[in-house]
């Protein structure tokens, strides 16, 4: 990655870390009405546009949220989930660092986000995978 493109990462991240992402999250993983609302946003996401090489990570991170929020996985970590809750909050929204109607550029916010989220939780999404395979061998 280029430095010009590295600094745009940071000062997202930077931007994500200082801002009110985290408080909301919070809020949301509290209310089980917020976090259908949040999930319906992420398909309607899904459906009207792609992060073309993070999108299989996004599904990744939708199916976390959502076995969680139904009450399926129980072994998480609440700073984990609220971290990628805030994350998905910030993706759906409209109010981020780079908008996302600047074509070529405008969803380079959201990826360097997901990827990110995807570092820092990356045994806890490990754990998740494993178990959501194993439950998913069971039904077979």
């Amino acid at each position: 990655m280029n430095a010009r493109l590295q600094n745009v990462k940071q000062e997202v991240i930077r931007q994500f870390r200082e801002g009110r992402w985290q408080k909301d999250a919070a809020e949301y993983v509290a209310d089980s009405k917020k976090m259908k609302s949040l999930l319906a946003a992420l398909l309607f996401f899904f459906k009207r546009r792609s992060l073309g090489p993070v999108f299989k990570d996004m599904i990744l991170l939708y199916y976390y949220v959502k076995d969680i929020s139904c009450g399926l996985y129980k072994d998480y970590h609440y700073g984990k989930l609220v971290f990628i809750v805030a994350v998905l909050l910030y993706v759906v929204s409209p109010l981020d660092v780079i908008p996302d109607f600047l074509t070529g550029i405008g969803l380079l916010d959201d990826a360097a986000l997901i990827t990110y989220a995807l570092h820092l939780a990356d045994k806890e999404l490990q754990r998740y995978f494993q178990w959501r395979r194993q439950r998913t061998q069971k039904k077979k």
